[in-house]
């Protein structure tokens, strides 16, 4: 017993120092610049507002798209900072990695090796999807935590011979409903229904033995996890009504289908296989250069048969929990990358499986890679320097995007650098030097054993330096708050409002999320209120149609007065177009608008 947790207790606090130090620092160091990550916080910030955490609205009217949990989450752990903020509403992806990051290291380290556990939990942590989605405001991570999650315990519920019911699976799979909808119950179930038949059949057991697990235990357990959302989704439609329940039905089966009335994100079967290709950069790079070493020669179908035979049943549920959801997402026409993120952490297990296979065959993929690491270093730094020696002309910049283009030149050529900036910025350096110990020196017994763990440390500095200074830099040039601030200044004392065209279903329903956001959601809706005087913010997308349907053929009791009191420099928001303000009052009826003469009382002439 004391061998076991020694087995799993060390590559646990490996994994979870190394995941807290990359991602909890730098939450709120950017501002949103995207519409999705402050169209989730805006919930959790309603929620608050209106204290209605079943079903509240934001942006004046809209219904949430999702189910409650993750906004549960931000809400929760905004409470000990005041308000809700960039750091707070990110909080929840971020644990949610770190959680399933240290599960996944002592799932495997008790299961199959240490090395192989550490190893494949830092690919997970520094692959561009997966780091990506743990330091965002979206749902997906969550998700994805209590998706792998109840597959593990469902596969160690198996290997107790299915005895009671998995009650930390129903739980996990409960949760996982409460975050993103059913297929928080479909994906758990579906991959272990076919690794039980598998390893029924490859045991040579009886099917009937199956049937009974399956029906009589699994089955079970996915209707007790329906329990829990069942009782929100009840009292969400006590609120929402049938306005609501069309929104469920659009985005659950809408979407699997392809028929959702808004957009759909619809791509090829192939659209998976690309996304996992950059999904796994950096690390696509050496897997795709060792393919130009390996033996193939030595390669058949009959090696390919023996190894599956050979398979032990963690291996046979690895290779499935990966396969079984990218094959579950080339069926429904609507594909994002971030529905692959269950892929993940078993992919990794695979691929910390052939790097240390590669190394002990073949030193030059890794070699090479640590180079294009330095390279990349070198160039990164370079790069700056000769920004901050002002070596790069604001004439270099041409065409639609010049001007965010000069904004980020001027943000890293220009902007203080502070002590903790100098660190970040330092970290590839001390990369490169890692990275050329262990090119130049291959003797070196630390450095030559284990070329894995180089570039594993190489890859970790480099994402410090990106998520420290060179990411919050760039993209805090393209932020939202700026722009609100200006807003809420000049909306000081009056009722603001946003027309953004039609909102019927079928339409594009884009809003206002970042501005509605740090104007602590009190943003309201033109055409839905229809109120008598105020500010309204458009896109000038939008301006021709606001004026043609509140104006020029406007019926005398919607007729509106427009003046303009303000003109975004630049493009910006949501909607990256200029953005109009306009002070409006309803004019007054229509004869005496248009100077016709009132008819006197009575009818008298």
């Amino acid at each position: 017993m004391i061998e076991m947790n020694t087995k799993w207790r060390i590559p646990f606090w490996i994994v979870f120092l190394v995941a807290v130090i990359t991602l909890l620092p730098f939450l709120g160091n950017t501002d949103f610049t995207t519409k999705g990550e402050p169209r989730e916080a805006v919930v959790a910030l309603s929620m608050l507002n209106q204290h209605n955490w079943i079903l509240p609205t934001n942006n004046g009217v809209d219904i949430p798209y999702k189910p409650p949990f993750f906004q549960w989450c931000i809400a929760l752990f905004s409470l000990p900072f005041g308000h809700i903020t960039a750091y707070t509403s990110r909080l929840p992806s971020a644990i949610a990695l770190i959680i399933m990051l240290s599960w996944g290291a002592v799932f495997y380290a008790r299961r199959k090796n240490s090395q192989v556990s550490v190893l494949a939990a830092v690919l997970t942590l520094t692959a561009f999807e997966v780091h990506r989605a743990g330091t965002n405001c979206r749902v997906d991570m969550v998700l994805t935590l209590f998706i792998v999650g109840a597959r593990y315990q469902l596969y160690r519920w198996w290997e107790h011979d299915c005895h009671q019911l998995p009650w930390w699976a129903i739980l996990a799979m409960s949760a996982a409903t409460l975050t993103k909808g059913p297929v928080g119950i479909v994906l758990p179930c579906f991959v272990m229904t076919v690794f039980m038949t598998v390893m029924t059949w490859r045991q040579q057991g009886s099917y009937k033995s199956l049937a009974l697990r399956l029906v009589g235990k699994l089955l079970p357990a996915a209707i007790l996890a329906c329990v829990l959302p069942a009782l929100w989704y009840w009292a969400a439609y006590q609120q929402g009504g049938e306005n609501f329940l069309w929104l469920v039905m659009d985005e659950n089966f809408g979407r699997f289908m392809g028929k959702m009335a808004h957009v759909t994100h619809a791509n090829g079967w192939y659209y998976n296989l690309l996304t996992l290709i950059t999904g796994w950069l950096p690390w696509t790079l050496p897997v795709v250069l060792s393919l130009f070493v390996l033996p193939w020669k030595q390669f058949s179908r009959q090696h390919f048969a023996d190894s599956v035979r050979k398979a032990d049943a963690l291996q046979v549920f690895t290779w499935l929990a990966f396969l079984l959801i990218l094959f579950f997402y080339c069926i429904p026409k609507s594909k994002r990358s971030v529905y692959l993120l269950p892929c993940y952490p078993f992919m990794a297990v695979l691929l910390a499986e052939y790097l240390v296979w590669l190394v002990k065959r073949s030193y030059a993929p890794i070699r090479i890679y640590i180079g294009l690491l330095c390279t990349i270093g070198v160039v990164l730094t370079g790069l700056l320097v000769a920004l901050r020696a002002g070596a790069v002309p604001d004439t270099l910049f041409h065409g639609r995007h010049a001007a965010d283009n000069i904004a980020i030149v001027h943000a890293l050529a220009y902007q203080p650098l502070s002590v903790a900036d100098i660190c970040w910025i330092s970290m590839p350096l001390i990369g490169c030097c890692i990275g050329l110990l262990c090119l130049l020196h291959r003797r070196v017994a630390a450095v030559t054993e284990r070329p894995v763990l180089a570039s594993l440390t190489m890859t970790l500095l480099l994402f410090l330096a990106f998520d420290g200074y060179y990411k919050p830099t760039i993209m805090n040039t393209k932020s939202f708050k700026p722009f609100a601030m200006r807003i809420g200044r000049l909306a000081a004392y009056e009722p603001l409002y946003a027309y953004t065209g039609p909102t019927e279903r079928g339409d594009d329903a884009l809003r206002f999320y970042g501005t509605d956001f740090f104007l602590n959601d009190r943003i309201r809706q033109f055409d839905h209120d229809l109120p008598t005087n105020g500010l309204v913010m458009v896109p000038a997308s939008k301006v021709s149609l606001l004026k043609d349907t509140y104006t020029v053929n406007a019926p005398s009791a919607r007729h509106y007065e427009f003046k303009e009191i303000y003109r975004s420099a630049r493009r910006e928001t949501e909607f990256k177009d200029t953005i109009y303000v306009f002070r409006f009052h309803k004019d007054s009826p229509t004869p005496a608008r248009r100077g016709a003469r009132l008819p006197p009382p009575n009818g008298e002439g």
